[in-house]
């Protein structure tokens, strides 16, 4: 399969970088929040990047090992579709985030929210972060069949903070603090799920002309990059120095393991903007500028 880099593609994002608003929080021993009220999540380091490992399970989904208040580790799974940051009752007790005989709802053993003073991933801290204390039965399901505890789940309410690049070749996410405030998501949360159901697609498309053609990934996640079928004569490609048979891994900042990937990150690259892009050739990796030019 070749696909032109101009084309456009009608498709999901991949899981690359995102961005996405988060719930508001009650903090346990503390006042409860008021209704849409807006609470920041505070970040103990902005002036760099966080880099957190994950293990990619046998069920595709990213187990990311944490401390919380200062105990642990526990297992978490980081989840960019959850609205919100789970935390098992066990977990939670064990860590101080609820109160041992803190009551429990009859559905889940749901404690409904509070909040984590400090969580700990990898070189990521933060700080003040929401979550929903209950034992979910999908969790203790997947915990199952792989014949381990998974203690909660990482969602919104940790990762609306950050700019978030998921590298799955190396398993490492890196996080890079934005300036963002919390919606109460939890609070909107009943409307949106009763809200009409709606199939949404995007259309990935670059904005200027590179002038080159991809050929399919081989290895999938686990592949190298984006191989180069051809190169235009005279195209901004060519002019940058890409060859056929480059591998792409990264362009403009973005990890590309599949097509959509690429055209996910060409699309933010405006004409006349030179764009780095790294590749592998002959099995050495080289670092080049490309500048699309108009036209598509």
């Amino acid at each position: 399969m070749i696909l032109t880099l101009g084309q456009a593609q009608t498709q999901g994002l991949p899981q690359a970088q995102v961005q996405a608003p988060a719930p508001a929080q009650v903090q346990k021993a503390r006042p409860p929040v008021p209704a849409g009220a807006q609470v920041q999540a505070r970040t103990d380091s902005k002036s760099k990047p966080a880099i957190v490992p994950f293990e990619m399970l046998p069920t595709n989904h990213m187990l990311v090992q944490a401390r919380i208040n200062g105990k642990g580790p526990y297992h978490l799974v980081f989840d960019l579709g959850a609205p919100v940051t789970l935390l098992s009752n066990r977990a939670s007790e064990a860590a101080g985030v609820v109160d041992d005989d803190a009551p429990r709802a009859f559905l889940f053993a749901m404690r409904g929210e509070a909040e984590i003073e400090k969580l700990s991933a990898g070189g990521l801290e933060a700080t003040r972060l929401p979550v929903i204390v209950l034992d979910h039965p999908i969790l203790s399901a997947l915990g199952d069949a792989l014949g381990r505890r998974i203690d909660g789940i990482m969602g919104f309410t940790l990762f609306a903070r950050y700019k978030t690049t998921i590298d799955y070749a190396a398993r490492r996410m890196t996080f890079e603090p934005v300036d963002y405030q919390v919606r109460d998501l939890v609070k909107e949360l009943p409307d949106r799920m009763l809200g009409p159901k709606i199939a949404r697609h995007r259309v990935l498309a670059p904005q200027g002309l590179w002038g080159l053609q991809l050929g399919k990934p081989l290895g999938g996640l686990d592949g190298p990059g984006v191989p180069i079928a051809a190169v235009d004569e005279g195209s901004p490609a060519a002019a940058g120095g890409l060859k056929p048979g480059d591998i792409v891994t990264t362009l403009d900042g973005r990890w590309t393991s599949s097509i959509l990937d690429v055209f996910a990150a060409a699309a933010g690259v405006e004409p006349g903007r030179a764009a780095e892009v790294v590749i592998l050739r002959d099995g050495k990796e080289m670092t080049l500028a490309v500048t699309p030019s108009e036209g598509a």
